[in-house]
């Protein structure tokens, strides 16, 4: 009975640790948002953006959800700042031997260096490397890790440490697209060194690649990159020519802004200045609140003589560039004011889990305590049955002692009284005689 009671709470108290240590989701929806990131990052976005029941999830599935959004809205080249707090959750939640813990290093470095804090971007990557060391088969995240620390170094002043992580990145590129932007990242690279050859040649082939791998926003970034390259060396003429592909293919407004606005400067380079306003104004109709148009078209009405024009244009930039700065510093308020409120509803969330996991445990203390009551109350019963079984067969065994020693009394009698019988009949004989 002690060893089963000790094996039952054994076996109980290993089912909690087990289900208190379980860093993994089973939550099927968030799989399948997984499987969608690397096919429509917008529509997993999209999805993950509508689920509501967030205080509702374990703790598993919130860190696990953290990791998706903080993916799919660096996909989707949008700021990774409303990631934030739900980035520490599950930094704070996964441990220092999960892989997870080196995608949630990964992402975090990228908003810190969104933030501008390069050293804390490239501490967190460092140790997500860490991280992967036990976990040689995630190719995914080391080219991640490898490409963002060759950016952050570049930016740096560190080249030759930037080029050693982008050729780790492109080691461990899997597809066209992984190889067209490690190639792009190096050829970037060799641009900050002013290398115009090298920078070149490895831009052309991050185009060759982007072509390869027919995936449209990589070709237009491509073609788009190889055209600043150009421009940025003098080769104007080539410039316009990839300058004018970009045109044709891109869609998004935000880069056709950047694309005109990149036409438009070539222009200027070119003295074909109503191009060039052409251009500018299309620029600064998609995206009036952009300094840098207004900056160009300065220039080119200064270089022209019109200089009445030219301070209107510097005068809008520098109110413009203002105005960029203030909503900098409101953003940072904004960043303090949303990660409080979101740290305050990850406590509520952990409390809420906690409870229940609580009420989970108490269930299954109060399960085992009535499955042990039940199994002694059936123990129980057999030893009063048997207790009763062995007192009823001890009275039958003291009957038949006593009826045994009756029988031997009465065969006692029974001889004693043949002996007087066989006694009277010789009393009998001899006087007959």
């Amino acid at each position: 009975m002690r060893s089963f009671i000790v094996n039952l709470n054994v076996i109980g108290l290993l089912a909690v640790c087990l289900f208190a240590c379980h860093h993994h989701s089973s939550n099927l929806l968030l799989y399948q948002v997984d499987s969608l990131l690397n096919v429509k990052p917008d529509s997993a976005l999209a999805v993950l953006r509508n689920l509501s029941a967030l205080d509702e999830m374990t703790e598993a599935d919130r860190a696990y959800y953290a990791l998706l959004l903080a993916e799919a809205t660096d996909k989707n080249e949008l700021p990774l700042l409303p990631c934030d707090s739900l980035l520490d959750f599950a930094l704070d939640y996964y441990g220092d031997d999960d892989k997870e813990m080196a995608v949630a290093l990964l992402y975090k470095g990228r908003l810190l260096a969104q933030m501008n804090d390069k050293k804390a971007a490239i501490e967190n990557n460092l140790k997500a490397l860490e991280v992967l060391q036990d976990y040689p088969e995630d190719t995914k995240s080391r080219r991640l890790i490898y490409s963002s620390l060759g950016l952050w170094y570049g930016d740096c002043g560190l080249y030759d440490k930037a080029l050693e992580m982008q050729n780790q990145a492109l080691h461990y590129s899997c597809s066209a697209k992984d190889t067209a932007i490690a190639y792009h990242n190096i050829g970037y690279v060799y641009t900050m060194r002013d290398l115009q050859d090298s920078a070149i040649t490895y831009q052309r082939k991050a185009v060759k690649y982007a072509m390869r791998s027919k995936d449209t926003n990589m070709m237009v970034a491509s073609w788009h990159s190889l055209s600043l390259f150009y421009g940025r060396f003098d080769k104007t003429d080539s410039a316009v020519v990839y300058a004018r592909k970009v045109l044709q293919y891109v869609s998004d407004e935000h880069k056709m802004a950047n694309a005109y606005y990149n036409m438009g400067d070539l222009y200027i380079d070119l003295e074909q200045y109503d191009s060039a306003r052409h251009y500018l104004e299309k620029s600064l109709r998609l995206s009036s609140s952009w300094s840098m148009p207004y900056w160009s078209l300065a220039v080119m009405e200064s270089e022209l003589g019109n200089f009445q024009s030219a301070y209107h244009y510097l005068d809008t930039f520098v109110m413009v560039q203002d105005s960029l700065d203030v909503s900098e510093k409101l953003s940072e308020v904004q960043h303090l004011v949303y990660k409080h409120q979101t740290e305050l509803e990850v406590k509520d969330a952990q409390i809420k889990s906690r409870r229940i996991i609580a009420w989970i445990v108490f269930m299954a203390i109060i399960v085992c305590f009535v499955l042990i009551l039940i199994y002694q109350h059936r123990i129980d019963r057999k030893n009063n049955q048997q207790a009763l079984y062995e007192q009823s067969l001890q009275h039958a065994n003291e009957k038949l002692t006593i009826m045994q020693q009756r029988i031997k009394e009465n065969e006692s009698s029974l001889v004693l009284l043949q002996d007087k019988e066989n006694q009277n009949l010789d009393e009998i004989a001899k006087k007959s005689n």
